[in-house]
């Protein structure tokens, strides 16, 4: 097993429009399989964004092979990449709302593994959008995801779920080497707290993140912080700033067992 991966993080302003925010992501996985990623991560909510009701997509995305589905499968196969692809809203026999999906995809097209978002975002921010309640469109997950890949194993979280280090305590216990975090975090709460929450995740645990998050202004009331962050298990950052972009990054696995042989928080537990 490859103790390195070359990753291609995705940072966009997403729009309501689906085959607009299809096609921009095309143009990003050309641009990774020609720089040589193996592993591609898009944001949260890459392919629709700022729609009242994502009920019509869920419906269509039960199995992953709808509008977005069955671009973003068929994208992968072509191009060779394994693709985490951010969140798409799923409609499941045992919810009346959606739940909120992150699939992996392999470089064959298909769907290893999924995870559905635990912790929604109910919140009084007090930025222009002012109130926000994922609960009323969305419902929860409740199992935590691991997926054993050719490189390691990753671990899957999204966005709200960064304020949760339980979470990632249980992921860390499952052998993750590097987390996945496809977000949309506020301007508001990113400005404060999106580095230090990335960056304590990772060093608490002594693995790497990658948080990947949507940017700018998406309408009249609602954007998001971008600066889209790889962090290593010493709390090291790159960041993709402001703007929409991407760029190849190289997880070296052996920077784990070196932090943690450094700091072996791990065996130094005491409470759970």
């Amino acid at each position: 097993m490859s103790k390195a991966i070359d990753i291609f993080i995705v940072q966009m302003t997403s729009c309501p429009q689906v085959d607009v925010n299809l096609a921009w992501v095309e143009q990003q996985l050309a641009l990774a399989a020609s720089c040589g990623a193996e592993l591609v991560v898009l944001p949260e909510m890459f392919a629709q964004f700022g729609v009242a009701d994502p009920r019509p997509l869920a419906a269509q995305e039960r199995t992953f092979n709808g509008p977005v589905g069955s671009v973003i499968r068929t994208l992968a196969q072509q191009y060779g990449l394994w693709i985490v692809a951010g969140t798409v809203p799923v409609l499941t026999d045992a919810d009346r709302r959606p739940r909120a999906r992150c699939h992996v995809v392999n470089a064959q097209g298909e769907v290893v593994s999924h995870y559905d978002k635990i912790h929604l975002f109910d919140a009084v921010v007090g930025d222009q959008q002012g109130v926000y309640k994922e609960s009323d469109s969305y419902s929860p997950g409740s199992e935590v995801v691991t997926v054993d890949s050719p490189w390691g194993i990753l671990g899957l979280t999204v966005c709200y779920d960064l304020r949760f280090p339980e979470l990632f305590r249980q992921l860390n216990d499952a052998g993750a080497e590097l987390v996945l975090v496809p977000s949309a975090f506020t301007y508001k709460t990113g400005q404060a707290h999106w580095d230090i929450l990335c960056r304590a995740r990772a060093i608490e645990n002594g693995y790497f993140i990658a948080a990947v998050n949507q940017c700018g202004q998406h309408d009249e009331r609602r954007r998001t912080w971008g600066h889209s962050l790889l962090v290593d298990p010493w709390g090291e950052t790159q960041d993709l700033g402001a703007e929409p972009s991407s760029r190849l990054l190289t997880v070296d696995f052996d920077r784990v067992a070196a932090v943690r042989q450094q700091l072996p928080v791990n065996r130094h537990r005491r409470l759970g």
